[in-house]
């Protein structure tokens, strides 16, 4: 398995190394071989391979022949093509020279081929312009050199022709391959990108963290000069700014979706808006003037769908790209936001609880402020009528410390003897509140006479959590 892995990677780092390439190679390299003894044939006769012409076409020979004996492998040395591509082209000039043929005319015609092979792109395109270029060369040398033979003239074709064959071959292999990884390194580059963002989000509930990297791996990968999530309120024309890529402090900033008209249609419609052209386009009619002064041209949104429920958008406003948002970054925001939008709303969720969880420490710190500071006697019990709590005065006038009476029931302090739930149920049937005058037994053992007010709790579902107690401290009532 890992031998195969390596020759996969060979492949993609070497496109002529894979078997059927490299045949290929072989086999137009055979057919240039013949092309040049043709030419040198026609050119200079028998004699012409007695020379450096005859010396030049064995050494081609011979490498074919080391090229079959050493398979498809040695295509992934490198530098391989560089260096065959340079001795061919030595080869093919070399017989040029030897053969004694129009020696400027055809090595000008024979670089010009070279030439326009190496800027070709498609294979079609490039055996298109070598026949042109083949066809006018054989045009003006039939009428400006009438005295060549038709042999001549078809030895200097077919070489032109198979020089472009073979040397077109080399390139559009090379460019299609080097397109093909591009493709793959972009492909794996948002991969990682994904990867990358699922791993923070997953990582943390912390959304302006979560957002913060969601907006600044998405402009690693896509050119654009904003990055932004929008969070939407209840207000539909109301929302908030989580994050943005050239503001990275930036949290909850409230924006007026009104002057976004972009946003809004992507609300309305669930869908992702493209804006090619602010200029232009007829959806940002409205705020044209606005944003010509922000110089942004391209706009991109992308809905953030939980479900059924419409948490935000992802908006790329891009001013210094060449062209519109394409339809492979409009995929990969899509991606995006589908890999993220869970992790969003978790983050959100957490985000609000944590809200509550900060309301509500800070109303039970107002409490306990006024629970301490308070001249009555207050002390709190559970549903079972233990304590939970005792301020200060009830410690200063009945004697017990705080962190000994908690956990006690309450019936150890009142006078009369009954059990917690005789009291709890004089409470419950009393309804909310309960108030009497009562004997409430101190540290010392001595009775205090108070007027004592019982009040039930309930939680926000109506049910009894406990009670609370307040008495008045008889040093300040009298």
């Amino acid at each position: 398995m890992v031998n195969g892995l390596a020759t996969a990677e060979s492949w993609d780092r070497f496109p002529l190394s894979r078997p059927r390439q490299f045949g290929s190679l072989v086999l137009l390299r055979w057919t240039l071989l013949a092309a040049l003894a043709f030419l040198l044939n026609a050119e200079a006769g028998p004699e012409g391979f007695l020379g450096y012409g005859g010396l030049v076409l064995a050494s081609m020979a011979v490498v074919n022949s080391i090229l079959l004996a050493s398979g498809p492998s040695i295509a992934a040395r490198p530098a391989f093509t560089l260096l065959l591509t340079s001795i061919d082209t030595i080869a093919a000039a070399m017989i040029i020279f030897q053969s004694g043929a129009d020696g400027a005319d055809l090595l000008f015609v024979f670089g010009l081929v070279v030439f326009l092979v190496a800027l070709g792109h498609e294979m079609k395109k490039i055996v298109a312009e070598t026949l042109v270029l083949s066809a006018l060369y054989l045009w003006l040398g039939s009428h400006y050199r009438p005295e060549e033979t038709v042999t001549v003239w078809l030895a200097r074709v077919a070489f032109l022709y198979t020089i472009g064959i073979y040397f077109g071959y080399l390139v559009v292999e090379i460019r299609t391959e080097r397109e093909r990884k591009g493709v793959t390194d972009k492909d794996r580059r948002e991969m990682r990108t994904i990867l990358d963002i699922l791993e923070t989000a997953n990582s943390t509930l912390d959304l302006h963290k979560v957002m913060a990297t969601i907006v600044g791996k998405i402009c690693e990968v896509i050119e654009t000069d904003r990055c932004s999530v929008l969070f939407l309120d209840r207000d539909p024309d109301r929302g908030w700014v989580l994050a943005s890529s050239d503001s990275p402090d930036l949290d909850m900033l409230p924006v007026d979706l009104r002057k976004y008209p972009e946003v809004r249609e992507a609300m309305r419609t669930r869908t992702s808006i493209t804006v090619d052209d602010v200029e232009t386009h007829p959806l940002m009619l409205p705020v044209r003037e606005q944003i010509r002064s922000s110089r942004f041209s391209s706009l991109l949104v992308i809905p953030l769908i939980f479900q059924d429920e419409m948490l935000g958008t992802l908006l790329l406003r891009a001013a210094n790209r060449n062209g519109a948002f394409g339809a492979d970054e409009l995929r990969f925001c899509q991606t995006v936001a589908g890999a993220s939008v869970s992790a969003l709303k978790n983050a959100m969720l957490y985000r609000q609880i944590r809200m509550e969880s900060d309301r509500h420490r800070s109303t039970a710190e107002k409490l306990r402020n006024i629970l301490e500071n308070s001249m009555d006697i207050i002390l709190t019990t559970d549903t079972e009528g233990r304590i939970t709590d005792f301020n200060r005065s009830a410690e200063t006038a009945l004697g017990y410390s705080r962190t000994d009476i908690v956990g006690r029931p309450i019936t150890d302090l009142l006078g009369v003897d009954m059990e917690r739930r005789d009291f709890l149920a004089r409470l419950r049937r009393a309804g909310t509140v309960l108030e009497e005058s009562t004997s409430i037994r101190r540290a010392d053992g001595k009775r205090m006479d108070l007027d004592m007010t019982f009040a039930i709790v309930r939680n926000d579902l109506g049910e009894m959590v406990g009670a609370v107690c307040v008495g008045k401290d008889p040093i300040h009532a009298n």
